[in-house]
């Protein structure tokens, strides 16, 4: 027989922690930054998708065209650059900001109404019929636009951490990307070649390496401890002042020569993906995106050498590649990485790419290909192709995680 062990009169009993009931929905996403941005930005981030592919799928006689303004010259930048991605990065910045500057996390009245304004204001300028509309919602977009980054601003100001050099990054390329629905709206489709320029490099680009210059290296030697932290500010200078040089030189029509610049940051980017431990980061694959997003950083810079030298030598341009490569090679590959990881860590879910969101970045790398060789060889089936290849990566994950910002957190804590 076996003996009866019995629990002594005093010993606790173990009880299971209780989990937090759900809360509404609403008051989820009213109430936590990145559940409220995040959404937003997943719907619009459809609209951009879905109406891109159907307008280039009319300009290659599949279909017949969309009846909105996805067909006007301007509507795929402020759709790509200034439609989904500033509310991804609201969300970002309200959430990982106040950790950045070491102050309270702010209060949904800070930045609620401002976001549901440049909701409101985002999906006109994509959705209106006409070009009056439009400038209309622009207006209404960079308004909020800039209200949201004034009140990012009061966090910074109210710091007092020495190290505030990305977050003071971040809020400066914030402010400038306001200027771009502003132009629109002010100037309709003649403020096409603001819009491009500060979209990219004034905008997107400085947010992106601010980000990869703070996280990839910290991210990095928590999972992997034999790579050691590598982030001098001289660097996170060059990754910056490179692209902006690149891009005043292009504007200024010196296209020839921005190669002076290209060249040394495509060798530093590639030489930096190697020593941030690109090899070694396939061990953990919410890791591996990072720095396969950082890969097109310098992959595009070297294919603005090349453009910049065919250029000079009266061969002609690569076109759109390296930009191509650059805005959705570069910033879609770490958009999506980041904020899966965000969705993923805030959720109380797995911190790791599932299968799924490894198959869908995958295809987001298979059209980044694609997009580029679109560019060198612009056949509207292509082209259409390419469009159709990133509303297949974009849409399911977007549809995937919108459902999970509506809903508590698995693990049951607040958030």
């Amino acid at each position: 027989m076996k003996p009866v062990r019995l629990r002594a009169a005093h010993a606790p009993v173990a009880r299971a922690a209780p989990r937090a009931a759900p809360a509404f929905p609403l008051r989820l996403l009213a109430t936590v930054p990145h559940r409220m941005f995040f959404a937003q930005a997943m719907a619009l981030l459809l609209v951009a998708v879905l109406g891109w592919a159907w307008t280039m799928a009319a300009r290659a006689g599949w279909v017949a065209g969309p009846t909105t303004g996805a067909a006007q010259p301007s509507w795929h930048l402020l759709a790509m650059l200034y439609g989904f991605l500033p509310f991804f990065m609201f969300g970002f910045l309200f959430t990982a900001g106040p950790r950045w500057l070491d102050v309270p996390a702010p209060r949904p009245a800070l930045w609620r109404p401002a976001g549901v304004a440049a909701l409101a204001g985002a999906a006109t300028m994509l959705l209106a019929p006409g070009e009056a509309l439009a400038r209309a919602g622009a207006a209404v977009h960079g308004v909020a636009w800039l209200a949201l980054a004034a009140a990012f601003a009061r966090l910074f100001a109210a710091s007092r951490v020495r190290d505030r050099g990305h977050a003071g990054v971040v809020l400066a390329a914030m402010l400038a990307g306001a200027s771009g629905p502003l132009a629109y709206a002010a100037s309709g489709d003649a403020a096409y070649p603001w819009l491009a320029f500060a979209g990219l490099w004034l905008f997107a680009v400085p947010v992106f390496v601010a980000v990869c210059h703070r996280m990839i290296p910290f991210f990095t030697a928590n999972v992997l401890p034999t790579i050691a932290i590598f982030r001098p500010w001289w660097l996170l200078a060059a990754l910056l002042g490179g692209p902006l040089a690149h891009g005043t030189l292009e504007a200024a029509g010196a296209r020839g020569w921005t190669g002076i610049v290209d060249v040394p940051l495509a060798l530093l980017a590639l030489d930096l993906a190697r020593r941030w431990g690109l090899a070694q980061s396939f061990a953990n694959r919410l890791l591996a995106m990072l720095h396969v997003g950082f890969v097109w950083y310098g992959v595009a810079f070297a294919l603005y050498a090349v453009s910049s030298l065919t250029t000079l030598a009266d061969r002609g341009a690569l076109g759109s590649a390296p930009a191509h490569a650059l805005a959705l090679g570069y910033c879609g590959s770490l958009m999506l990485a980041m904020v899966s990881r965000v969705t993923f860590g805030h959720a109380g879910r797995t911190l790791a790419a599932d299968r799924l969101t490894w198959a869908l970045f995958l295809l987001l790398q298979a059209t980044v290909v694609v997009r580029v060789a679109a560019a060198l060889w612009p056949a509207p089936w292509l082209l259409a192709f390419a469009a159709l290849l990133w509303a297949l990566c974009a849409a399911p994950w977007a549809l995937r995680n919108l459902p999970i910002y509506a809903r508590a957190r698995r693990d049951g804590r607040a958030g």
